[in-house]
């Protein structure tokens, strides 16, 4: 072998023996670092924590409006605080936060509303350590349930198990009572120093004029039920299908569903005339379906219900109710129909046959069209009483073909009674697969009181 043969061998021989040696330094350094890393704990890094932690419990809407007024005050103050359902939240990620508002109603009789049921799930009977966590809680609630603010008073109870610091006494408001916010506002604002004044209340009450009042159920067994009809005495405001009324009559607040649409150019509700034992006349119902004259004014404020609109999309729609829950559904069903849905299923009970087709025009006419799928049931029926819950039952199959379409149900009238029933049942008839999948997405939805 020549000398330039030799003196190029040597050169690539030096070359493979430099790379063969930075391969096993690299290996080296590498297993240097593994075994360092298994020798020490990790170091978990995280973004700067926020300023403040704002959750809601809300069924109606009112909570939640409350909680984001409460976050538009914060970020006027160059405050930046985090807003949430309570839903979003896993229990234990309460230990990452100093600092909270809590706007929590209570849903019935003591029950979490639907967008905090699942976080109550989780965290009932745990006891996570929430030393680092100082908040101040509005609890909202109506003292006709025996358990007034239930839910908000189980929570409180939780989070001082787990070490939590109440900042201010735990404020149970009594439908909306603006007395009671203010007092809670004053405490939370001179803890959080920030002016809460603003956040107290969910809208300004308007006044509107009774137009019309007509009976929907003459000489049924049932009480008497009445279609109102109210005009605005200024301008005609904005409002969606599943959003509620409340109107302030003398020294009662009533919250109903609204049966209307604004471009039905009236804001219509159903109202059932509450007598009592003694045959006195409820102080809402009453006035509203006996009392007043025609044209007579009266304080609304409108409430937005987003937990009770139409999911967007044009999949087909479940509607179930009962008695007055009729008017939170009549207005859904009157949104599909302007929007060209078709696919509608109305499942609505009441007593009797004979006195209580209510709406019955307009509800026969869109099923003459292909556009109503209508189910009427009555409790009081001669042959064959029967309440939504049987046929609800009956129909399994369909319901179960509906949902798996991507069907949305919503459901509207009393929870103690047909509320809990349909819950109850639907959990029995339909798979767990789309059980969870109807929550997951958002496509089961209520109205009940």
């Amino acid at each position: 072998m020549s000398m330039p043969e030799l003196s190029e061998l040597h050169w690539l021989f030096n070359k493979r023996a430099l790379w063969a040696a930075l391969a096993m330094s690299g290996w080296l350094m590498l297993c240097w670092i593994c075994l360092g890393k298994s020798r020490r704990p990790a170091v978990i890094k995280s973004a700067a924590a926020p300023d403040w932690l704002i959750a809601y419990a809300s069924q109606s809407g009112a909570a939640r409006e409350i909680a984001e007024r409460l976050a538009r005050t914060f970020q006027q103050c160059n405050l930046t605080p985090v807003l949430m359902p309570l839903n979003t939240i896993q229990p234990q990620e309460l230990a990452g936060y100093s600092r909270a508002l809590l706007i929590i109603s209570t849903y019935g009789e003591g029950e979490a509303p639907d967008n905090a049921a699942a976080f109550w799930r989780k965290a009932e009977g745990t006891e996570p350590d929430l030393s680092s966590l100082n908040y101040s809680m509005l609890a909202l609630g109506d003292d006709q349930y025996a358990d007034f603010c239930g839910f908000g008073r189980r929570l409180a109870h939780w989070l001082n198990a787990a070490g939590a610091t109440a900042a201010t006494p735990r404020q149970d408001v009594n439908r909306l009572e603006p007395g009671s916010i203010q007092s809670w506002s004053r405490q939370a604002s001179t803890w959080a120093g920030v002016p809460l004044y603003d956040a107290e209340t969910s809208g300004a009450f308007e006044q509107w004029r009774l137009l019309e009042r007509l009976q929907l159920n003459p000489n049924s067994p049932g009480s008497p039920a009445w279609l109102i009809r109210l005009a605005p005495v200024a301008d005609m405001p904005i409002w969606q299908a599943g959003d509620l009324a409340q109107l302030s009559i003398g020294s009662a607040l009533r919250t109903y569903s609204i049966a209307s649409l604004p471009e039905d150019g009236v804001l219509e509700l159903i109202v059932r005339q509450v007598v009592s034992a003694q045959g006195v006349a409820g102080h809402g119902s009453g006035w509203l379906c006996c009392h007043a004259e025609l044209g007579a004014t009266l304080d609304v404020r409108l409430q937005s219900n987003p937990a009770f609109h139409l999911p967007e999309g044009d999949a087909p729609g479940i509607f179930i109710g009962a008695g007055t829950g009729l008017a939170g559904l009549r207005g859904l069903l009157r949104q599909r129909q302007h929007q060209g849905r078709g696919d509608n299923w109305l499942i609505f009970g009441e007593r009797c046959l004979q006195h209580d087709l209510w709406l019955n025009e307009e509800l026969d006419s869109w099923a003459a069209q292909g556009k109503l799928l209508l189910d009427r049931c009555f409790s009081r029926a001669e042959h064959r009483p029967e309440y939504v819950q049987h046929r609800l039952a009956a129909k399994a199959d369909q319901l179960r073909q509906w949902v798996d379409r991507g069907a949305s149900i919503h459901v509207c009238g009393s929870l103690a009674g047909m509320g809990r029933e349909i819950h109850r049942l639907l959990q029995e008839l339909l798979t767990a697969e789309q059980w969870m999948k109807l929550h997951q997405q958002q496509r089961y939805r209520r109205d009940l009181y």
